[in-house]
């Protein structure tokens, strides 16, 4: 999301990510995680999380009861792309970036026609998540 959001910074867009859970606590790999057992608890992951990504997009994190992310679908990676008249224009249960940046792109063509946008994100070409 950091190389879209340099992307677009010239735009009006905004990106905000939003902590809500660790889905492999105790998991190989995550061992050292565990399920939240309170609020400051889950403030605490999130801030190693925006630490470890070297996240500059605002991370809101979701109350103990997982009543937003419930909401918007309980998946652990999903993404919306909502526009100005706060309309969802995208929404998938995965974040793909090359999606984001394509949605993205149209939008703000659309916005501005004398300022086109085009996808160039490709995630294929790399070796770490975005």
């Amino acid at each position: 999301m950091e190389q879209l959001k340099e992307k677009y910074a010239d735009r009006d867009v905004a990106f905000v990510a939003m902590y809500v859970r660790e889905p492999h606590a105790g998991e190989r790999g995550f061992r050292h995680y565990s399920d939240h057992e309170s609020y400051a608890h889950k403030l605490g992951y999130a801030k190693e999380l925006i630490e470890i990504k070297d996240l500059s997009i605002p991370v809101v994190v979701d109350g103990m009861d997982q009543t937003t992310h419930e909401t918007l679908g309980n998946l652990p990676n999903m993404v919306y792309v909502v526009d100005k008249d706060g309309i969802v224009r995208h929404r998938d249960n995965w974040l793909l970036a090359d999606d984001v940046d394509e949605m993205l792109a149209e939008l703000v063509t659309r916005d501005d026609p004398s300022r086109p946008v085009h996808k160039t994100i490709d995630t294929s070409e790399l070796s770490a998540s975005i």
